[in-house]
């Protein structure tokens, strides 16, 4: 069984970083501007204490564990942050940070300084230490490496809050997520990776809480007890899925952007068809006026409609001659002429118009309204409102 747990370890250290490289090497578009920064960083920073993890309880490596050993502790804040931004970035289609996001840092930030005594000791310090946690493991919460915090209350908070972050990521998956988004990464890679994340915080309940030799169950941490199989093998699911499942690695998340810009398939839609999408179109537009979401995508519309994409896109060009992108922005700027027109500009700002509308800021309002109007918002306002029809 060592032998098992040996090579799976290995095997789970190596997945970690031959994902962070298909990462860097597979993403399709502005890799630092998708979600996928996130499951990067993710895999990078489980990869290291997975390698941590391995130097601890399966082969010992004194000089790897006096290196990552309290100098990188505080890493573990940023994890489950990490994973709780990759999947509101993939469900929601938007993977910028904004300055409250900052607030995720604060326990990596606290751990750093608390730590900083400790990073600035000597190497030679650090081996001592390591060798002490060879001889008995339960060191690594004897040690009293941080200036405020003991170990032990890091690894408690760190539990919690790990806790928090999964709920929190399955909340906005549940809420968010296209109901009907016949797409892969949504329906299984997101809740697999949930599921894992899961499994994960049994296996850190475990570690945190035995791991104190004054834990409350009596019990010692052993590095192949059935709880480190149940975290090992969790993990190397998640990794070894890039096999039988690539697309998260090179598919874009649901990216409106990409998918209206797909060439025109090598077929044609009857007439009959093209005007069967036209009228579900109008309907549903007129109804639900989807297009006032600023998350509204081309994947969310073929959902809804249960039409595929390649038939939308096939449809905008061969009807409109322009793609999703475009439409959306006429949708949008039609909806915002009429509240002008119905004088809204006189209760609201035509900044706050813009945002009715669908648009995420005042500048792409204003410059798509001039671009296909002929004249600003303003303008458009102050014309209507010295002619009234």
């Amino acid at each position: 069984m060592h032998e098992i747990y040996k090579f799976g370890h290995s095997l789970a250290v190596f997945m970690s970083f031959f994902i962070i490289l298909l990462l860097l090497l597979k993403s399709s578009g502005p890799f630092f501007q998708s979600p996928k920064r996130f499951l990067f960083f993710y895999f990078l920073i489980f990869g290291l204490f997975t390698l941590l993890h391995y130097c601890l309880f399966v082969e010992w490596h004194v000089e790897i564990v006096a290196v990552l050993f309290g100098n990188f502790d505080a890493f573990f804040y940023l994890l489950y942050p990490l994973a709780y931004f990759y999947v509101r970035g993939m469900v929601k289609e938007n993977a910028i940070l904004r300055p409250k996001d900052l607030f995720h840092l604060t326990p990596f930030f606290i751990q750093v300084l608390d730590m900083l005594p400790y990073s600035f000791t000597s190497f030679a310090h650090k081996m001592v230490i390591a060798e002490l946690i060879k001889f008995d493991i339960h060191e690594l919460v004897k040690q009293q490496l941080g200036f405020f915090f003991s170990a032990r209350f890091h690894f408690y908070v760190k539990l919690i809050l790990s806790s928090l972050y999964v709920f929190y990521s399955c909340q906005i998956y549940f809420r968010f997520r296209p109901r009907n988004a016949k797409n892969f990464i949504l329906h299984y890679w997101i809740p697999g990776f949930l599921v894992v994340q899961m499994l994960l915080i049994l296996f850190l309940a475990y570690f945190f809480l035995l791991l104190p030799s004054s834990n409350p169950f009596k019990l010692t941490y052993q590095g192949n007890s059935p709880w480190n199989y149940l975290g090992l093998g969790s993990y190397l699911v998640l990794s070894l899925s890039v096999f039988y499942f690539p697309e998260f690695l090179y598919a874009p998340y649901i990216n409106a952007e990409r998918e209206a810009k797909l060439k025109i398939p090598n077929y044609e839609l009857s007439a009959e068809k093209l005007i069967e999408i036209e009228t579900k179109l109008d309907l549903y537009l007129e109804e639900y006026k989807p297009f006032l979401k600023a998350t509204f995508s081309l994947a969310q519309l073929s959902a809804s409609l249960d039409i595929p994409v390649h038939h939308f896109n096939y449809y905008f060009r061969k009807t409109q001659q322009s793609n999703f992108l475009e439409q959306r922005m006429r949708w949008r700027i039609r909806h915002a002429k009429e509240l002008i027109d119905a004088g809204k500009d006189k209760v609201i700002t035509l900044e706050a118009i813009g945002l009715e509308s669908g648009f995420q800021s005042r500048t792409t309002f204003f410059v798509n309204f001039k671009e296909l109007v002929g004249e600003s918002p303003s303008a458009y306002a102050e014309r209507k409102n010295n002619n009234p029809a």
